[in-house]
Order: structure tokens, then C-alpha cells, then sequence
């Protein structure tokens, strides 16, 4: 998003430029920007989103923002996928201004209800035999840890 942020910047100094240096140098600014910019394959956050929609999981849940969250910190440091109780739950609370026990709590509700409503053919594509016959669905762990490996080897991919 940073990258956005800093594009509309330089389009808005380019459409505000009032001498030609001025024009020059915002369009330079404005074409190394685009030239950084990455393919949306490579973003993580844009795969965490589209693996959740593939499956079916609703957007509009308490969970959502959290499941992308623990995705995105699990792909960028494996330290978070050991260290979930301790580690995990209590950033994502920071970070949205809430308590580890309900970051758990919606990412289980999230989980719950893409195991009852997804298409079960994309689930078990990502899951397979992974998950405990037993218990049907993953733990709150167990989903994360495999989004994140799912997006690691996407973003591998893609590059």
C-alpha cells in the first residue's frame, strides 16, 4: 500500500508542477515508482486474500483481518507459527486494538464456518490429509501454518 500511497504523491506533484524542472523531476519520481512496483502474484497479502476467497471464506467475519494478519507475520518470520498463544495472538491484538483470546476466538470462528460453508474440493486441495480425520477441520495453527506455506511456495512461483 506504501507504494500506492507514494505514486498518487508523485502523480499529484506532476499534475502540480508549475515549472518544467518541476515536471521533470515528478515524472522521474512517478516512473521509478511504477518500475518498482511488483507483481500482484508477488504480494503476499493480495494471496492470503484470494486463497480465503478460493475457499469460500466469508470476508465479513470478525476473523478475517486477523487470519490475514497471522498469514502474513507466519510468512514473513516462521517464529510465529511455534510461538501462536504467546506470540502470534498477542501482536495481531495489538495491532487491531483487542485481546488475544478473541484474535483466537474469531480466527476459530473464521475456520468453523469455512469448514461448514466453503467448497470442500478447494479445502481439501489445500488441506488434504493434514487435517485429523477425527476433528474435520483444521486448528487455529494448523490453518495458518498451511496458508502460509501455500503463499510461500505461490510467491516462489511467481518469482
Amino acid at each position: 500500500m506504501r507504494n500506492l500511497e507514494l505514486q498518487v504523491d508523485a502523480l499529484m506533484r506532476l499534475c502540480t508542477a508549475q515549472t518544467p524542472t518541476e515536471q521533470e523531476q515528478a515524472k522521474k519520481a512517478l516512473q521509478r515508482l511504477m518500475a518498482d512496483q511488483k507483481p500482484m502474484e508477488q504480494d503476499p497479502e493480495y494471496l492470503v486474500r484470494r486463497i480465503l476467497l478460493e475457499m469460500g471464506t466469508p470476508d465479513h467475519l470478525v476473523g478475517h483481518p486477523y487470519v490475514v494478519e497471522a498469514v502474513l507475520m507466519a510468512v514473513e518470520n516462521r517464529y510465529y507459527i511455534n510461538n501462536i498463544t504467546f506470540g502470534l495472538y498477542p501482536q495481531i491484538a495489538a495491532k487491531f486494538d483487542t485481546t488475544a483470546s478473541r484474535v483466537e476466538r474469531g480466527i476459530r470462528h473464521l475456520i468453523e464456518v469455512t469448514w461448514t460453508r466453503g467448497d470442500m474440493d478447494i479445502l481439501c486441495g489445500f488441506f488434504g490429509n493434514t487435517v485429523s480425520p477425527d476433528r474435520g477441520k483444521p486448528t487455529n495453527g494448523e490453518f495458518i501454518a498451511r496458508l502460509a506455506n501455500v503463499v510461500r511456495q505461490r510467491m516462489k512461483e511467481a518469482a
